[in-house]
């Protein structure tokens, strides 16, 4: 990202804090924000990206819907095996990452 002309001590930055810290709404949203006059702020096209792809990540379910499914179904049949030394070996592998 790359911001030109910003400075962080001019009384156009501390007003828009003292605006939201008065006002009781907080710290003022990126979209709220607007830069002060002769101020100029571009986004780079990996923050826009990263901004997509932050979007479909959010899009996806938080675990394998499918998964869980077949998985219950199993256990419900009683023909779920569970694989001890797989099994072992990811929490190995897990305890490692913790270091």
């Amino acid at each position: 990202m790359e911001i030109n002309n910003l400075n962080i001590n001019s009384s156009s930055h501390k007003t828009r804090q003292a605006d939201s810290q008065s006002s009781g709404k907080g710290k003022v949203s990126v979209d709220e924000a607007k830069p002060a006059s002769g101020e100029t702020v571009f986004i780079s096209s990996e923050s826009k990206a990263l901004k997509d792809l932050e979007s479909s990540i959010k899009a996806e379910p938080d675990f394998d819907v499918e998964k869980v499914e077949r998985i219950k179904a199993e256990i419900a049949e009683g023909n779920f095996v569970i694989d001890d030394e797989a099994l072992a070996n990811n929490m190995i592998e897990f305890d490692d990452l913790l270091g």
